[in-house]
């Protein structure tokens, strides 16, 4: 079976315990990271109970407006991961599934990860046990994911927004005519804010478009708003901004993209943030980078 990069988050992330998990077992023990990747509208989940680990272990469930922090790691063949997983066992505890994840430039790709079969679910929080936690926690430093997301799971937090925090940078700005759908919730701040990119004039409104690869290529300037309740926001503006979800059949018929990216704010810090993107090849490009609506 050829190489397969998955999804990976948890202990998988301790590419050392992966390998030695994979000799101690007798498989193909070549893996290495891709690089960070995000599991968009996932949340971390500690509620199955681990035989091997004799406690909690983490799963991954659907969750509008959340992210899991994590790397796309790539095995020489996956059956190793399916076998760490337990997800070639005769009653799988795991299954490795189809998913879409966000790279740090914001681009989205398909992918795979696994997931608790719901027949190991249980309804309350199960405690890790301080050595996975710190296996989590080691991974996390080793490949430079967030490590905040786990450790707060691990307490029994069940985290609603990761990031809370939302770039626009057209009609949903300040002073223009769809701003009210963030204003009628609890609004923490805003502040004006940019990312990298291009923004082309759609007439009633803008678009954003991603530089290619990681080249740094034009800024959009806007806004981050950090919302407290920004789950029941963006089950709205992705009704307002016609996006269908992550699967490959919705985003194809999607006009926008919900994804997450680096957003520079004032003080030289940058932020985690999601936004829009326009899917779309049409627009004519705004040299400023700032939509006036005029």
């Amino acid at each position: 079976m050829s190489a397969r990069a998955v999804f990976s988050y948890g202990s998988n992330l301790d590419l050392p315990d992966v390998r030695r998990w994979a000799r101690a077992n007798g498989h193909d023990e070549r893996v290495r990271s891709l690089g960070l990747a995000y599991l968009p509208d996932h949340r971390l989940a500690y509620h199955y109970w681990s035989p091997g680990r004799q406690g909690g272990a983490l799963d991954v469930v659907p969750a509008r407006g959340a992210c899991v922090p994590g790397a796309l790691v790539e095995a020489a063949d996956v059956r190793m991961l399916d076998g760490k997983e337990g997800a070639d066992l005769d009653v799988p505890r795991y299954e490795r599934v189809a998913c879409t994840v966000a790279l740090p430039d914001g681009r989205l790709r398909p992918s795979e990860t696994y997931r608790v079969c719901a027949d190991f679910v249980r309804a309350d929080f199960v405690a890790p046990t301080e050595d996975y936690a710190s296996i989590v926690a080691r991974g996390c430093a080793q490949l430079g994911v967030d490590a905040g997301p786990a450790a707060r799971t691990a307490t029994g937090e069940v985290i609603d927004a990761y990031p809370g925090a939302l770039f626009v940078y057209g009609t949903l700005k300040r002073g223009h005519c769809r701003a009210g759908l963030l204003e009628r919730g609890p609004v923490r701040e805003v502040c004006s804010a940019s990312v990298a990119g291009q923004l082309v004039d759609l007439g009633a409104y803008p678009g954003l478009r991603l530089p290619p690869g990681q080249k740094r290529e034009g800024v959009v300037r806007g806004e981050l708003w950090r919302l407290g309740d920004l789950p029941e926001r963006l089950a709205e503006l992705d009704e307002v901004e016609d996006f269908l979800g992550y699967d490959p059949d919705s985003l194809a018929r999607s006009m926008y993209e919900r994804t997450l990216v680096q957003v520079e704010v004032p003080g030289g810090r940058s932020t985690l943030a999601w936004t829009y993107v326009y899917r779309g090849h049409d627009g004519q490009p705004i040299p400023s980078g700032q939509w006036t609506g005029e």
